[in-house]
């Protein structure tokens, strides 16, 4: 639980919190200073730079918790138990009516994660349930918010005690999926800053359907639905569904943060199951996957779900931390122009 703050809340920072769990609902219009094909879309970057005609972006450097000390203070992470964070404001699953686990805890951190003002935090959250609507910011499955560092007390906060059974989707997979309590925690070490590869007149393109459509596909899809999938600033990578089939992609004041992968990168060798707490699989060069269960002791609440190595990938493996759709990418959208900023979040595969 958060420990008491000796401190008087005045009535300007509860209005803070009251305005801060708002939802935002979007339309398909764009915000910009660089013209489109289509004048009604425009796009403002945000949290890139711009090195010559190429947005720049960043990457984060991410280590996984369970291998790290225990938490201190606040920091930026992924996954695991908010820091100091109000227990009267966890938001609950509209659907489940289960309390929602942290996905992200982010301070500001300019340039690559620019919230307008240095006290601002931004909190994600996802319902763990199998089945449940995550992929949507406005089916009340998923919630996004930002809170001023005076809000925040000192400890990790546990959620609230389920009140309710959690429903079992077994039509999700065919089977009775594996239930999480939390998302897999990993903690950002730092950013190093990228080069997008995106032509600067292109970057409108990546917020309207049509003009997407149009792009040559080595543009559409430059990553090459490989590494960097989490980043901060630039242009939207988008899954193989490109920007269709979303939820509205979230209209003027709202800009693009950052995005962030199911499958998450960890550039050291892959430890052993009992030491970094979940299952690990390996695969070889010649399809065959071995699999390593962690031991029941060994367990962690706040583990990756999965730790996973490829051939010839000797120092670098990945995790799984979150589910968005078994293989899809979160995107966060922000708005600074409100007091606090408004954030949305949805996914797509």
């Amino acid at each position: 639980m958060v420990k008491a703050r000796d401190t008087s809340a005045s009535c300007a920072l509860l209005t803070v919190l009251a305005s801060a769990v708002g939802t935002a609902r979007g339309t398909l219009l764009r915000q910009s200073r660089f013209k489109s094909c289509h004048p009604e879309c425009s796009l403002t970057l945000s949290g890139s730079r711009e090195r010559g005609s190429i947005v720049q972006n960043f990457i984060p450097r991410l280590e996984v918790a369970t291998l790290q000390p225990p938490q201190t203070r606040l920091i930026p992470k992924l996954g695991g138990l908010p820091w100091g964070f109000p227990a009267a404001m966890w938001p609950s699953c509209r659907e489940c009516s289960v309390p929602m686990a942290l996905l992200a805890q982010l301070p500001h951190h300019h340039p690559a994660l620019d919230f307008g003002d240095s006290r601002w935090v931004l909190h994600l959250f996802q319902c763990t349930t199998a089945g449940c609507s995550t992929w949507s910011y406005d089916e009340g499955c998923n919630a996004a918010f930002i809170l001023p560092r005076e809000a925040l007390g000192q400890g990790l906060t546990r959620p609230p005690q389920v009140v309710s059974d959690r429903p079992v989707y077994v039509w999700v997979t065919g089977s009775m999926p594996v239930v999480h309590s939390m998302h897999g925690e990993l903690w950002i070490a730092g950013w190093k800053e990228h080069e997008d590869a995106i032509p600067q007149h292109m970057s409108s393109a990546y917020f309207d359907p049509r003009a997407f459509g149009a792009l040559p596909e080595e543009f559409q899809f430059p990553h090459n639905f490989r590494d960097p999938r989490t980043k901060a600033g630039g242009v939207p990578y988008w899954t193989a569904n490109g920007p269709w089939g979303l939820p509205q992609i979230p209209s003027r004041p709202f800009d693009y943060l950052m995005q962030i992968d199911t499958f998450l990168s960890i550039p050291v060798p892959l430890p052993d199951p009992s030491v970094i707490g979940c299952d690990v699989y390996v695969h070889d060069a010649n399809g065959r996957m071995e699999r390593r269960p962690v031991p029941d002791a060994a367990k962690r609440e706040n583990a990756p779900w999965s730790a996973m190595q490829e051939p010839d990938r000797d120092n670098e493996y990945c995790v799984e931390f979150a589910n968005f759709g078994s293989d899809g990418t979160a995107y966060v959208f922000i708005d600074r122009q409100t007091t606090p900023p408004r954030a949305v979040f949805f996914w797509n595969r």
